[in-house]
């Protein structure tokens, strides 16, 4: 059985497709399957899915059944102790599994752990912009500030995921960040000081698209994450005073950094 299982869920991403699983086959470490959900394409997602004919890829066709609902199907079915998540719009590292599996190998008390990544916008690759948590009690206060973890950076535990109840339906946007408030009642984590994964922004990303629902689901998780964690009540409110603002006045970029 395999160690580790990337798991990707797909709608119409015939543009970034072929970067995004050929990131996946020139990884360091090959003791990996892939999952790929497509999830009701109607462009040429499926085409080029089939030109890949890797033993260690599944790939499933399926009717639109949420980006949720996916990608619990798919880790449900997922053969590897460990997941890798990637977006089909975003690339892995070649050694992104070879620092993950090594790391949480040696510390099994980590449940989650991403990393540093870089953004891609309009061919331009930067530093992130969200600042750098490393350690497990400082990403914890963090937490009801924003969220700290891109989610195509993350490894984490099946067995963490099953327990804490997978991501819920509720969320649309902030179904991965509203995931690690639960998995982080069960264990700890880490963000690891590597730029592991090329995040890409454009105007089809499903983040783009959706901002003000995202601010508006992120401003709840904040909140419950403050409830649980604590933190820093000026900072909270800051970021809270922020992200109404951005609701209100959506064309105008205040609180610059």
């Amino acid at each position: 059985m395999p160690q580790v299982s990337f798991v990707i869920s797909v709608h119409n991403g015939e543009n970034f497709l072929e970067n995004c699983i050929d990131s996946v086959l020139n990884q360091t470490f090959e003791d990996f399957e892939c999952i790929i959900l497509n999830n009701g394409s109607t462009d040429k997602t499926q085409e080029i899915l089939e030109q890949y004919t890797d033993s260690r890829f599944k790939i499933i066709c399926q009717e639109n059944i949420g980006v949720s609902r996916s990608l619990n199907k798919g880790i449900h079915i997922a053969k590897g102790s460990l997941i890798a998540r990637l977006d089909v719009d975003d690339i892995s590292s070649v050694d992104r599994l070879e620092k993950q599996v090594g790391f949480m190998t040696k510390n099994p008390r980590v449940v989650l752990c991403g990393s540093r990544f870089r953004e891609l916008i309009k061919d331009k690759s930067l530093p992130q912009k969200v600042a750098f948590i490393e350690k497990d009690a400082s990403i914890r206060k963090s937490m009801s500030l924003f969220n700290p973890f891109a989610h195509s950076t993350v490894m984490f535990r099946k067995k963490t995921f099953i327990d804490s109840g997978g991501y819920s339906d509720k969320y649309k946007n902030g179904l991965d960040y509203e995931l690690w408030l639960r998995m982080l009642a069960l264990g700890e984590a880490q963000i690891l000081d590597y730029e592991l994964c090329l995040i890409r922004f454009t105007e089809q990303s499903f983040s783009y698209r959706n901002k003000r629902r995202q601010k508006m689901e992120g401003i709840l998780i904040r909140w419950n994450a403050f409830k649980k964690f604590g933190g820093n009540p000026t900072e909270a409110l800051y970021y809270l005073t922020k992200s109404l603002v951005g609701l209100a006045f959506p064309s105008i970029n205040y609180f610059k950094r």
